[in-house]
């Protein structure tokens, strides 16, 4: 199965971002092919051991544009976080798998 494109985190553009950051963080969701109204997308936050998930349904208004997504600050880990999401389509088709984004701290 070909993987779907990487999310991205707004605030680390570049893929790194500084451990004393406190805000939210917002993950990007590139549109995918067959993107539509009623499939949910759940982000997946990898970080110190721990996983956290964020499903968001897809509205009509929705189809074709990249979803903003907000992972609480806890979730960022001063070592490597991996950022990725997956797409489990309204007609109950096969779950759909991204890249994974690696985000870092600065410092490291």
């Amino acid at each position: 199965m070909e993987l779907l494109p990487a999310p991205t985190v707004l605030e680390a553009p570049d893929g790194f971002l500084d451990w004393e950051y406190t805000a939210p963080l917002t993950v990007r969701v590139p549109p995918y092919p067959g993107m539509r109204a009623n499939d949910v997308v759940t982000v997946h936050w990898e970080a110190r051991g721990t996983r956290y998930e964020e499903p968001v349904r897809v509205w009509g208004t929705d189809a074709g544009i990249p979803l903003i997504v907000r992972v609480p600050n806890p979730w960022l880990s001063s070592a490597s976080n991996r950022v990725s999401y997956s797409v489990e389509p309204f007609d109950g088709g096969e779950v759909l798998r991204s890249e994974v984004y690696v985000l870092n701290d600065r410092g490291w």
